[in-house]
């Protein structure tokens, strides 16, 4: 059983690393980022790996051919259901493999709303006032189409005037 359970881990880190392909952010090392006095912890691919493994696991433990197998307590309830044969279809590890990319995606998808909520803080603070600022301005409205990462959108609004906070 503990091969199963590798197999299924191994499937979920494999979904982890399709989501970094996936994503704008491809294969960076985890590291915070400091956004308008706080930060972001990104995760980089490790972290969607992780998640990924973590995702596959849980699914399967819950839905796979083994969710109802007694894996501890008294000898007599591990005895009560009779020989099971551990086993893992394809269905199974395809299925890891789609919930490692949806579980990365999901905490990808996290750390880029953070992302886009503060560049629009940053922007919303800041006020062109020469042409060069204008230029950055309508290079950032431009920039707002969904094909625009949100980590080139708030490198973009760091570099613009400051306001004040209020």
């Amino acid at each position: 059983m503990v091969f199963l359970v590798v197999l299924v881990v191994l499937a979920g880190l494999i979904g982890g690393a399709i989501n970094a392909l996936l994503s704008d952010n491809g294969f960076l090392m985890p590291r915070p980022q400091s956004v308008g006095g706080g930060t972001i912890y990104r995760p980089g691919f490790l972290g969607n790996m992780l998640i990924g493994a973590v995702s596959s696991f849980v699914s399967w433990a819950l839905y796979g051919p083994l969710a109802n197998v007694v894996i501890a307590g008294p000898a007599a309830s591990l005895k009560e259901g009779g020989a099971v044969v551990p086993g893992i279809t394809l269905s199974s590890l395809g299925g890891a493999v789609l919930v490692g990319v949806a579980g990365s995606r999901w905490l990808t998808n996290e750390v880029d709303k953070a992302m886009l909520r503060d560049a629009s803080v940053i922007a919303a603070r800041s006020q062109a006032q020469n042409p060069d600022e204008q230029e950055q301005s309508t290079q950032i409205a431009n920039s707002m189409s969904l094909s625009s990462s949100p980590a080139h959108l708030l490198r973009l609004v760091q570099n613009l005037p400051n306001i004040g906070t209020g």
